[in-house]
């Protein structure tokens, strides 16, 4: 039997969980990250937060300045929701209910996917990993695809 994208989601991050956390390994996911990008065809924007602090941000060639600011909205969405930007979208839309309508501005939160966040074995969310420039479901996959290989776990993909 096929899951469903938002059981994949949750599933995903339920999976993709991290025991402990340094600077050295988030920089090192970060790169990861524009790698494999690049080896997808893509052209992204990567940022990584660790409580709102800024610990890793990097820009491949065709990105620009607006790729940047949807990374920060989505960074803002997956860190305020505990959950990925493309999870929080889905269950909103399902309910009806737009950003504006839960007191969020368009210009600081988004319902598009490309930002994972950072969670601890514990459950306790430190920051986010954030994509942005390919596809909204491309950027969230190539996040949990990542993860996946840097934890050394199995999770099922949106694509």
């Amino acid at each position: 039997m096929k899951m469903e994208i938002p059981e994949i989601l949750e599933k995903q991050e339920e999976s993709l969980r991290f025991t402990s956390v340094s600077f050295s390994l988030l920089h090192k996911i970060g790169e990861t990250l524009i790698e494999e990008a690049g080896k997808r065809g893509g052209s992204v924007y990567v940022m990584i937060r660790v409580a709102g602090d800024i610990v890793y941000a990097a820009a491949m060639d065709g990105t620009s300045g607006n790729n940047i600011q949807w990374a920060r909205r989505k960074a803002n969405t997956a860190e305020l929701a505990g959950r990925s930007s493309m999870r929080d979208g889905m269950i909103n839309r399902a309910k009806g209910r737009p950003l504006a309508e839960r007191g969020l501005s368009s210009l600081d939160y988004t319902e598009e996917g490309g930002s994972f966040p950072i969670i601890l074995d514990t459950g306790v969310v430190i920051g986010s990993i954030t994509v942005s420039g390919m596809k909204s479901e491309e950027d969230h996959q190539l996040i949990a695809d990542v993860l996946s290989s840097f934890l050394g776990k199995t999770v099922p993909s949106v694509l």
